[in-house]
């Protein structure tokens, strides 16, 4: 009778512990079992959840933008394999994605870049269809550059036709003018117009300071846009912008979305690029912004950053839909 006992709580036993051990789900939040994002620092997102910035989300409910000062882009960046690998898979993470300091007369790297983007499907079988469009080469030196917004066409198109901010006679505040346009999706009611800018680094104060101008004209031309997205690189830190001062541009109708913390450059500690918002977007914004760190991403030597760029992208995601958030 004893014998039976024993061997009954010993079974009994044994089956609640397989049951239990199967119910535990080993990738669940805060076990750390993965290590699929351990080299990506959590201090390069706002709401440090270490998540990359395609992760959860679809066509139909989100968008993700960037920007990114690629550093000299040129045919002789175009050449190198490596540098354009890493600069295709970056930039298939976005759905707009303003890029700064575009040096190539001949004008044939950035069709080169777009054209290896859209070179392959997606991970549902999807061709890629990025496309872009570019300003005039821009700057008062030789050393002349352009902008230019690549951007998704499944998921948002053009929907006015791309500008670079006339400058008021007789005065000339920026090195190189901000260029904007106006993106949609294609689901949703997400509409903004983007102002893209490459600040001059010893102007950079007086040329932020003249960007809420720039908002201001844009409202006498797009007189029934709201909505509007200023970024790029502002050069908005150590010797060149007091990142802790006040500026027309940090007044309540703005919003930072890349904060003095984050690192977004591959040499320095420095906040250099930034992504600034209208309160009108706020309904929109899903809290997800950051830096992408390439270097921990696709494991990279410093030498191999540097190729790439002195920038990392800075990127923020929003809501297609303002309810889409509930």
């Amino acid at each position: 009778m004893k014998s039976k006992t024993i061997l009954t709580v010993f079974l009994s036993a044994l089956i609640l512990t397989s049951l239990f051990s199967g119910c535990i789900d080993i990738s669940a939040p805060g076990l750390n079992n993965s290590s699929e994002n351990e080299t990506l620092p959590p201090a390069d997102e706002t709401n440090h959840s270490v998540q990359t910035p395609s992760e959860n989300m679809t066509e139909k409910d989100r968008i993700s933008i960037a920007a990114f000062n690629i550093q000299i882009f040129g045919q002789s960046k175009a050449a190198k394999e490596e540098v354009m690998d890493v600069l295709v898979k970056t930039l298939r993470r976005y759905d707009v994605v303003g890029i700064q300091e575009i040096r190539d007369a001949s004008g044939t790297s950035l069709p080169l870049l777009v054209e290896m983007i859209n070179n392959g499907t997606d991970e549902n079988g999807k061709p890629y269809t990025y496309d872009y469009v570019v300003s005039d080469r821009l700057g008062r030196s030789a050393g002349k550059e352009q902008y230019a917004y690549i951007y998704n066409t499944s998921s948002v198109f053009a929907a006015s036709e791309p500008l670079v901010y006339p400058e008021p006679d007789g005065t000339d505040p920026f090195e190189r003018e901000p260029y904007m346009v106006t993106f949609r999706t294609h689901s949703g009611d997400f509409d903004a117009l983007f102002i893209l800018i490459h600040t001059k680094p010893e102007d950079a104060k007086n040329e932020i300071e003249r960007l809420d101008a720039v908002v201001e004209y844009a409202e006498t031309i797009y007189t029934e846009q709201k909505n509007y997205v200023v970024m790029g690189d502002f050069n908005a830190d150590g010797r060149y912008f007091n990142e802790s001062g006040t500026s027309a541009l940090k007044s309540d109708d703005y919003i930072w979305l890349i904060g003095n913390d984050m690192v977004t450059m591959t040499k320095t500690n420095n906040t250099y690029d930034r992504i600034v918002i209208t309160k009108s977007l706020a309904p929109y914004f899903t809290n997800t912004s950051g830096v992408f760190n390439y270097s921990a991403e696709y494991n990279l030597t410093k030498e191999e950053t540097y190729e790439v760029s002195d920038h990392y992208p800075i990127y923020a995601d929003f809501w297609t839909l303002p309810e889409a958030a509930g």
